[in-house]
């Protein structure tokens, strides 16, 4: 049967959804589940149909039927030793199902994203600046997941002191907890044509990282302008916050939101949806 071309207003989740669509329909059944459970704690690599008919306590033919379903969608192997014939799971297809759920998630995900914009009936493109700078890449990730539902630019800030995992954590703190600058590339960001700035950075023991101090004082066009501050930490913000809002009002610009996201906090798309909400909001007022 020749397969209809998908038409061109066809989302992506359909397509997602189609490849989905089978391996549900061969999970879809208890004795199947229970096969798959057999086979996944299986070490031995010797089940076969006799084996797992006598776990299942159904026949062995009924036992071949799911077997061959489960094959045809690739979650279950085969081997023939002699007379034999062993089966086993497919741990590497089990992978490519779980990116399948990762990919509707996220294509769900960003649908939602957008609804946000519409509900706040915000027209893109919108004139804000997200400036980041992040170590391990949390902070990263999670500026440039505000950007994809907000729009406007995106400025990675980088340290041109070349830390490692070692000296992040005692000479980079050490920085930290004395406020003092890490020299930073670019030097300086003109956000003079800009409605609004969203400055996000991780905190080092409990203060910002040493980086923030120098995007913040090589802003360009500052005065007046309105920031959300954004943070990441695995426990405890510190001071962080209250510096970072002392040292931007020291260049006359305005806090008007800030939040911490707190370890997997940064993963949650409640609360990350919940603070794209409130950068729209303050952009409209």
């Amino acid at each position: 049967m020749t397969e209809l071309p998908y038409p061109e207003s066809c989302p992506d989740e359909c397509r997602v959804a189609k490849k989905m669509a089978p391996v549900f329909k061969a999970l879809g059944d208890y004795n199947r589940l229970c096969i798959v459970y057999l086979l996944a704690m299986d070490e031995t690599g010797r089940l076969g149909v006799g084996d797992l008919a006598r776990e299942l306590g159904i026949s062995q033919p009924a036992v071949s039927q799911h077997l061959k379903i489960l094959k045809n969608e690739g979650i279950v192997e085969s081997e023939r030793i002699g007379f034999h014939v062993f089966f086993s799971f497919n741990r590497s297809r089990l992978a490519e199902i779980d990116g399948l759920f990762h990919d509707m998630q996220s294509l769900v995900q960003s649908r939602c994203d957008k609804q946000i914009i519409l509900e706040k009936k915000i027209e893109n493109p919108l004139n804000i600046v997200f400036i980041c700078f992040s170590y391990t890449g949390t902070t990263k990730a999670l500026m440039e997941g505000f950007h994809a539902v907000c729009g406007g630019d995106f400025v990675l800030v980088k340290t041109k002191k070349k830390y490692g995992t070692f000296t992040a954590y005692t000479t980079g703190c050490i920085s930290s907890r004395k406020e003092e600058p890490d020299p930073v590339t670019p030097e300086s960001i003109d956000v003079s044509d800009y409605d609004l700035l969203v400055l996000g950075v991780p905190v080092w023991a409990w203060k910002p990282a040493p980086a923030s101090y120098s995007i913040i004082s090589g802003l360009i066009g500052c005065e007046g302008k309105k920031v959300v501050i954004c943070t990441t930490c695995c426990n405890n913000p510190g001071d962080c916050l209250p510096i970072l809002r002392r040292s931007l009002e020291e260049r006359g610009v305005t806090v008007v939101d800030e939040e911490v996201f707190l370890g997997k906090d940064a993963f949650d798309h409640e609360k990350r949806n919940e603070f794209v909400s409130r950068i729209l909001d303050v952009y409209k007022f």
